[in-house]
């Protein structure tokens, strides 16, 4: 008897044993909100984007989340934005009112002090700068007097929150480069501001302010807004300062960040975010693409990258557009590309929005060029991807600017038309040369401020 019980017993712990609880590897994101009627709140990060179901009965919503990367996202409650610090293991629960937003968010969870941080953070922006058009307004003296404010109270706070000395580490960091970048951008927002490009600042404005930082520190990079957009400024700058002077900007970028960013995981994740919209407005494809893929070493990186680059071979030169079909027509009916096509001209189309200020720029440069090249074998298409409820906005846009040439609305965006999800148009405006067969000729076509660049082509052509 005594055997089998001790036999019993011993199984016993073997059981429990097999039965011992996997650890947790993921974190749980819940709430409550009030005065929230949609059926999904949004989740925003770095690189990351999910929609967490809500149940508007019980005025609560659950996620779990795995794999996240640690650091700073947004939670969109309709208008309302709620700044969160999210870690991969700990849970969070949030209450909020959508509406009430001079009602802050309650936090339960592990990382309570540093999102109850991030509401008083996000207070003082507001209190002590304001909106960004007064704040580059100000004189020099009471901008620097209002940046140093800033950042002290801000490291007040920052001391005065109980956060974990790791994270308080790195926000003193964010908190600096917050204050640099707006330091630096305080000359060139003023000459915006006041319609100025002579503006200096005086001789004693902080200078050489970025001559310390480390722009290899993944850490930063993950944690920092502010960081990012820093060195994305920097960057920007020197390929600038490289391009050549008939170059191409996308193929220089590209090469900049290879040879000024040798940490790995900023350098993957520089230049694949650039490389997904600048492969489809670079000038040189086939050499962007074989030099993105001899840089990047993350292979899934690459493989999207390549998706991309096959779908871009399908808009080379020479072969045949895509097609739009039945679009309508400013002067009536509805017009497709095939119906422009095959009478000696070749066409010119202007891919925009009514909400686009850079097509809006471009518009009277293009009625000046359609005024040149009238009664030529060329003919001047303009495609307002704007959704159907601006219809009425497209066509006193047409009315108030005088529009000229074929014009046509897609009502769809340029995410939804199937014309430029073929062209892989991630930008607008955009400017395709189709010939009179309907081959492309360029798939990304200089735009009328491009000057001589598009009057040279037209040239060639013996348009």
């Amino acid at each position: 008897m005594k055997r089998l019980f001790l036999l019993a017993v011993s199984l016993l712990v073997l059981t429990a044993c097999g039965d011992k609880p996997k650890p947790k590897d993921y974190a749980v994101i819940s709430g409550e909100a009030q005065n929230f009627r949609k059926r999904n709140i949004t989740l925003i990060g770095y690189n990351f984007e999910k929609k967490i179901k809500f149940d508007r009965k019980t005025k609560t919503f659950s996620d779990t989340l795995r794999d996240i990367t640690p650091g700073h996202y947004i939670l969109k409650f309709n208008k309302r934005p709620v700044n969160v610090y999210l870690s991969s293991l700990e849970d969070l629960k949030v209450m909020v009112d959508a509406k009430k937003r001079t009602e802050d968010p309650v936090f339960e969870g592990p990382n309570k002090n540093i999102n109850n941080y991030l509401t008083e953070r996000y207070k003082k922006h507001g209190l002590i700068l304001g909106n960004a058009n007064k704040l580059f307004s100000l004189e020099e003296a009471e901008f620097l007097s209002k940046m140093d404010e800033y950042k002290s109270s801000l490291e007040d706070l920052a001391d005065a929150s109980q956060l974990p000395a790791d994270y308080l580490e790195k926000e003193k960091r964010n908190i600096n480069y917050e204050f640099i970048r707006n330091i630096n951008n305080y000359q060139p927002y003023h000459r915006i501001l006041y319609g100025d490009e002579e503006y200096e600042v005086s001789d004693t404005f902080p200078k050489d302010i970025m001559d310390d930082i480390d722009f290899n520190n993944s850490a930063d990079f993950l944690h920092s807004v502010s960081y990012r957009k820093l060195l994305k400024e920097y960057l920007d700058k020197i390929a600038n300062k490289r391009k050549p002077e008939d170059g191409d900007f996308d193929l220089t970028y590209l090469q900049t960040v290879h040879t000024e960013v040798v940490d790995t995981l900023i350098k993957n994740d520089l230049i694949h975010a650039a490389a997904k919209k600048q492969i489809t407005t670079t000038t040189n494809l086939k050499e962007y693409y074989k030099k993105y893929m001899g840089y990047s070493t993350n292979e899934a990186n690459k493989a999207e990258i390549k998706d991309l680059y096959d779908k871009l071979k399908l808009t080379a030169q020479g072969q045949p557009s895509p097609k739009f079909t039945d679009l309508e027509n400013y002067n009536g009916g509805t017009t497709s590309l095939d119906d422009l096509i095959g009478k000696g001209k070749y066409i010119y189309i202007d891919v925009w929005a009514t909400w686009c200020g850079f097509c809006k720029k471009e518009i009277p440069l293009l009625k000046r060029l359609e005024q040149q090249y009238h009664g030529k074998n060329i003919e001047f298409v303009s495609i307002s991807v704007d959704k159907s409820s601006l219809k009425e906005k497209w066509k006193q846009t047409i009315v108030d600017r005088e529009m000229t040439g074929v014009q046509l609305f897609a009502g769809k965006s340029e995410t939804e038309l199937q014309f430029t999800k073929d062209y892989l148009i991630k930008g607008l405006p955009r400017f395709i040369l189709i010939d009179p067969d309907g081959n492309i000729v360029n798939a990304n076509a200089p735009r009328p401020s491009a000057g001589d660049a598009l009057i040279n082509i037209f040239d060639e052509l013996d348009i």
